[in-house]
């Protein structure tokens, strides 16, 4: 008989002779008793309480060597999903504990180092494919995807590839290379430049470097991003835009590798894939900069933002007249006279200029009209403009204007209804970015309503240096346009290699393969593993410096590696 039972006949008891006390006393003691057991039922068994460590990652490098066949065995169709599933929730135990997971990545280096060595796996090609190998022979649990641990598996080993050229090239020391060769024939390498050589009767054999038609291997590798480059990178990416490998890590030989990629028609489409999320980002947030949420910036989205403009101002200027307090007015303009004395054209202050006169005769009055000041500040702003962007303009000279204008702005924004005045506030910056957009060719695409980054960041940079130069103005399209700025385009659109046909059936079908490696590569785990592994790089490259020819086998060893990480990381 167990406890509830006797507790249940107690309680009949207790309430058969009217003891309440008691009933009440032995119903409290049921529920409590139900309680204890549900929490033992819904807690999960634990194989692994009391397993010493040693034990889990013994387990856990036994579960990569079985997960090897049950995945295989999935693939051809001989083991069920059920028991996939069944594997997967009785490992979630030993899986959550770092000892079971070290054994297991212990397992998974130990059992794929032999096809690290396979001819050619040391080529961005060869590590992808064995990365997506590697993944692709995962068991995959019901709500799991075999083709993303194929492609993640392929970027890992992309990745790996990377990070195993970075440690080579770090750790290798140049040594003299003195051989038998040919009277007249010469053999030497210069460290930190890739080069083509081949060997001569008895030479030390040296690395080829790919051209001609071929892909070729990534050279010795220079270049890394500035401070404030990674500034840059960080905030377009939280903006959304995408970077290659090559871009994130300011690798030149892997954006020399690139290049070669985005001119070839079986392997350019990712990396128009990235040009295409980069210029859409960059339209959304100019158009942002209007105050407009838009996708492009076009001939609609232009006179949209005028519509809303001419609204605002137009309210403004009905908005009654200003009064001008003198003093005031005086201590603004003597300070921006003071900021500008001796800079200016002809050694004239501001004053001279005849808005700033129109300006100074409202003063005296005490008072202008809204629509006085609205006409005058448009004037104002116009003048600025063209003075800090044409030619013939003077920077000093726009730069006082504009603050005169702001002058103005503000004593249009004195007296309005906190609405009015909030859209009023708005405009003041928005219609600046329109001037700056429109008031030169080349920046914005009407019909297409893409925006130009180089342009846009080259007219920021000469309209507004404290803001853009200086780092003043932190808006989203300020940032997209240092990012256009600092991460071009690898290649253009020349019209030819990039829109080439294909020739055939048989050359379409033998494109899939390269498209489907350089999507892996450009994705966004084999970017992130370029970033890790460069950062990685150095420290493990010069500690690895001292065991000899280690750092000659890092290239072989990590694409597979990193293929297991992309697995890994499909699988979570």
């Amino acid at each position: 008989m167990t406890d509830l039972t006797r507790m249940h006949e107690a309680l009949v008891a207790a309430d058969a002779a009217g003891d309440t006390d008691a009933a009440q006393a032995i119903a409290g003691a049921i529920r409590g008793a139900r309680a204890r057991s549900q929490v033992e039922v819904e807690a999960p068994y634990n194989p692994t309480d009391g397993m010493p460590r040693w034990q889990r990652a013994a387990a856990g490098y036994g579960k990569f060597i079985a997960d090897r066949g049950r995945g295989i065995g999935q693939l051809v169709g001989a083991v069920d999903q059920g028991d996939v599933d069944e594997a997967r929730r009785r490992d979630a135990p030993l899986m959550a504990t770092g000892s079971g997971k070290l054994g297991n990545f212990a397992g998974a280096l130990v059992n794929t180092a032999p096809a690290m060595f396979i001819p050619g796996v040391s080529t961005y090609a060869g590590a992808t494919a064995l990365g997506g190998a590697i993944g692709a022979s995962e068991p995959v649990a019901s709500g799991e995807s075999r083709l993303a641990n194929t492609v993640l598996g392929a970027a890992g080993g992309a990745g790996g590839k990377f990070v195993g050229d970075r440690i080579l090239g770090l750790a290798s020391r140049p040594r003299p290379q003195i051989a038998s060769t040919p009277a007249g024939a010469a053999v030497s390498a210069s460290p930190g430049v890739a080069s083509a050589s081949a060997g001569v009767s008895g030479t030390a054999a040296v690395g080829a470097r790919g051209g001609g038609y071929t892909f070729g291997s990534v050279g010795d590798d220079v270049g890394n991003l500035t401070a404030s480059q990674a500034r840059i990178a960080a905030t377009g990416t939280r903006l959304g835009m995408r970077m290659t490998p090559g871009q994130a890590t300011g690798s030149r030989a892997l954006q020399q590798f690139e290049a070669k990629l985005e001119s070839q028609p079986m392997t350019s489409g990712p990396f128009n894939a990235i040009r295409d999320t980069n210029q859409g980002v960059l339209n959304r947030s100019t158009a942002a900069g209007l105050g407009e949420r838009a996708n492009v910036v076009d001939d609609e989205v232009l006179q949209r933002f005028m519509g809303r403009a001419d609204d605002v101002y137009a309210q403004v200027r009905a908005s009654g007249p200003r009064p001008i307090n003198p003093d005031r007015f005086l201590r603004r303009i003597s300070d921006i006279e003071a900021e500008f004395e001796g800079l200016l054209p002809g050694d004239a202050g501001v004053s001279a200029n005849p808005l700033v006169r129109r300006l100074t005769d409202y003063a005296a009055k005490g008072e202008a009209s809204a629509e006085q000041l609205s006409n005058l500040a448009s004037k104002l702003g116009k003048a600025a403009h063209n003075q800090m962007t044409s030619n013939a303009g003077d920077r000093e000279t726009g730069r006082a204007l504009y603050q005169v204008k702001e002058v103005v702005d503000d004593l249009l924004g004195e007296g309005l209804d906190r609405n009015l005045a909030r859209r009023f506030t708005d405009m003041r910056g928005q219609y600046r970015n329109f001037m700056l957009l429109t008031g030169r060719g080349g920046i914005v695409n009407p019909s297409s309503g893409n925006v130009n980054g180089t342009a846009l960041a080259a007219a920021l940079q000469k309209a507004d240096r404290r803001g853009y130069l200086l780092g003043g103005n932190d808006s989203d399209m300020y940032q997209a346009a240092r990012f256009a700025q600092a991460f071009k385009p690898i290649v253009g659109d020349s019209g030819t290699a990039t829109r080439s046909p294909l020739g055939g059936p048989i050359e379409l079908a033998a494109s899939l393969p390269f498209n489907i490696a350089a999507r892996a590569y450009a994705s966004s785990p084999a970017v992130s593993a370029a970033v890790m592994g460069s950062r990685a790089a150095g420290a493990a490259g010069r500690g690895l410096a001292a065991f000899g020819t280690l750092p000659y086998y890092a290239p072989f060893a990590l694409p597979g590696y990193g293929g297991l990480l992309g697995a890994a990381g499909g699988r979570e």
